[in-house]
């Protein structure tokens, strides 16, 4: 079990699953750090295009404030159900993955569990995953949570490693 972990949220179902995970991972005395990173240009980010006043609304520092403190609050709720050590949020602007890595080592946690899936999917398709990219360059054990896989409609005989 591990006394200090690190998990990004960001609203997806991917970080609840990995805040579930963590919390099961999490001794009774350990503290879970939440940290949402909000991207400085997230209109850039979230695979739809937006008209030129909703891109400067998602770029204002309010607008940054207010989601940074929803998510992170939804995140706090939804891990109080599962866990009664301490808890403590951290709300960032940055690229994800290396404000990621940079806290965790800040914050001396022994392991980050992260999501493989977020909300940027369209932009990780194209530059590569926030997960792969910290798993990659956090100085820590990171511990990627995927999806359940999905039950296949028919058995593939042609698959070798079907089932693994």
């Amino acid at each position: 079990m591990f006394t200090s972990l690190l998990v990004p949220v960001d609203g997806s179902v991917h970080a609840l699953k990995a805040l579930s995970i963590a919390a099961q991972l999490a001794s009774p005395d350990a503290t879970l750090h939440l940290l949402h990173v909000r991207e400085l240009l997230p209109h850039l980010h979230y695979g739809s295009l937006l008209s030129l006043q909703e891109a400067i609304e998602a770029s204002s520092p309010e607008t940054a404030e207010t989601e940074i403190s929803e998510i992170l609050e939804r995140a706090q709720a939804h891990l109080r159900e599962r866990f009664d050590g301490r808890i403590e949020t951290h709300g960032r602007h940055g690229d994800p993955a290396r404000v990621i890595a940079y806290e965790a080592e800040a914050l001396e946690v022994e392991v980050i569990v992260i999501g493989s899936r977020g909300l940027s999917d369209w932009s990780g398709m194209i530059t590569g995953s926030v997960s792969h990219k910290v798993s990659h360059i956090a100085t820590c054990m990171v511990i990627s949570v995927h999806d359940d896989p999905p039950a296949l409609a028919e058995p593939d005989d042609s698959n070798p490693y079907q089932g693994l």
